[in-house]
């Protein structure tokens, strides 16, 4: 990784500075290089190390603009610790507007590339880089994802496990980010994400998504003030900055379950998000080219509908729904 030189707390140890840059990480065929953009504020007293990171699903922004809108706004003689953007993890991915990069043979999700390898392709070897240099360094982590070009999210932030080490400081994270969806973070359907590869060293990490390519034009302002002030209140429920997190009144904590179609075709939706369905209930109607019915997705269990696909077509296997099952 061209020997890429970043130790996170060497640069924080000057306080009461703001400053951002990028890592050069490798040499690209043209001869320019791949990068990973940083942006750090470090108050004038000492306190926790927050980072938060977005992109490494390169179509998944939203959070993107809140660390930079949180950056641009921070005070260093108003915060106690450190608060660390890392605003596109998965620059390459970011820059074409697509879920995966474009650099490595074959997809490569980076969001089940974690802790990563640094003699893997260049999507583990910059998930390796990222975890060892700056997860690894944090008190307490924040990775925003979303909807994407394909799906729609509700907003919502994960929590660890009960029963596990780090649920009680993972769950007042979740609480204090002010979203009225908590997700049991268990049972996936995948391995390599950041949140579990973070827990295992120690760092409690929650993922929040949020949005999506169905709400991006009319809630784009609205979704990244939702994160914006989530990352004030994960920094106010640990002392770094001053006031109280705008905790809810009422919360959702729920388990999800991803839904796949059997058919493709249009996909034709019967419910919208935070509706609560009953079990075996239609939620959606596949509908061939002929205008045909094909096939149609049913809740598997009483649930609130968190997630969905929001393109007019669907293909065979694809994620239909986010089905949010209440814990007790």
């Amino acid at each position: 990784m061209m020997q890429a030189k970043f130790d996170l707390l060497d640069a924080i140890k000057e306080r009461g500075k703001k400053f951002h840059g990028f890592i050069d990480l490798c040499y690209k065929v043209d001869g320019s290089t791949v990068r990973l953009p940083y942006m750090i504020v470090t108050g004038t007293e000492e306190g926790p190390v927050f980072l938060s990171d977005c992109c490494t699903h390169g179509d998944e922004y939203e959070g993107a603009e809140a660390i930079s809108k949180v950056y641009n706004e921070l005070d260093p003689a108003k915060l106690k610790g450190t608060f660390v953007g890392v605003p596109a993890v998965n620059l390459e991915a970011f820059n074409v507007g697509n879920r995966v990069s474009p650099l490595d043979w074959g997809y490569n999700d980076m969001n089940r590339a974690f802790p990563g390898n640094p003699e893997g392709m260049i999507t583990n070897r910059i998930a390796y880089f990222y975890f060892e240099n700056f997860i690894k360094k944090a008190d307490y982590v924040i990775s925003f994802h979303g909807g994407g070009n394909g799906l729609y999210m509700e907003p919502l932030s994960t929590f660890l496990p009960r029963g596990t080490n780090l649920h009680d400081v993972s769950y007042r994270m979740a609480k204090a980010f002010g979203v009225s969806v908590l997700w049991e973070h268990a049972d996936l359907p995948f391995s390599g994400v950041e949140t579990l590869a973070a827990q295992a060293v120690g760092v409690p990490c929650n993922i929040v998504e949020l949005g999506g390519q169905g709400v991006r034009n009319d809630h784009r302002e609205e979704l990244v003030g939702v994160a914006a002030r989530g990352l004030v209140g994960v920094m106010q429920e640990f002392g770094m900055l001053e006031g109280k997190p705008a905790y809810l009144d009422k919360t959702y904590d729920v388990r999800i379950k991803y839904v796949h179609t059997d058919e493709g075709g249009y996909h034709k939706l019967l419910v919208k998000p935070m509706d609560f369905v009953k079990e075996g209930q239609v939620c959606s109607e596949i509908i061939n080219i002929f205008g045909e019915k094909v096939g149609e997705v049913k809740a598997p269990f009483d649930c609130y509908i968190v997630g969905y696909w929001c393109y007019s077509t669907i293909h065979p296997g694809h994620w239909a729904f986010l089905f949010g099952k209440p814990l007790d």
